[in-house]
């Protein structure tokens, strides 16, 4: 496979990566705020597609073209500069882990209430202590692909 392909790979998957996460933080977010419990419901459970369906595989692609990259351009996997890479994307993908934990129980949540005829009550506090989790989760991922992007560009001690 041609050093450029890798990179277009490495590119477009880290472009799915970095929107799917901004267009589910998006809506998700708008959902929660809205206290409607049909459409957290709905929105939970088709962010939590997204995640499965597109951010999941993607996530097995970014480090498998990235070692290509490497080895294609003769990165050394010793660097400083690679062991910083290295742990904020598993940071990163540490606090998306248990952001799709946290969607995971939400949608529980909110399909129960709309199946016990509850949606018009407030939901419990455990969804809220949940929705919060789930913000500083999402927040922290965002973070440490957005620093990711900045040791991709400048390369610092590369």
């Amino acid at each position: 496979m041609s050093g450029e392909l890798i990179r277009l790979i490495h590119v477009v998957s880290s472009a799915l990566m970095f929107g799917v996460g901004i267009g589910a933080f998006w809506f998700m977010l708008a959902a929660l705020r809205s206290a409607d419990v049909a459409l957290i419901a709905a929105t939970t459970r088709n962010a939590v597609r997204a995640e499965w369906f597109i951010a999941a595989p993607v996530a097995v692609v970014q480090p498998t073209t990235g070692y290509l990259l490497m080895i294609h351009l003769d990165y050394s996997l010793h660097s400083r500069w690679f062991l910083a890479v290295a742990t904020f994307y598993i940071l990163a993908g540490m606090c998306w882990v248990y952001l799709v934990k946290a969607e995971l129980k939400i949608r529980a949540l909110t399909a129960a209430a709309l199946t016990s005829s509850r949606a018009s009550l407030p939901l419990p506090p455990q969804f809220h202590a949940l929705a919060r989790r789930w913000q500083r989760l999402a927040l922290g991922s965002f973070a440490g692909v957005l620093t990711i992007f900045w040791l991709m560009v400048f390369r610092p001690g590369l």
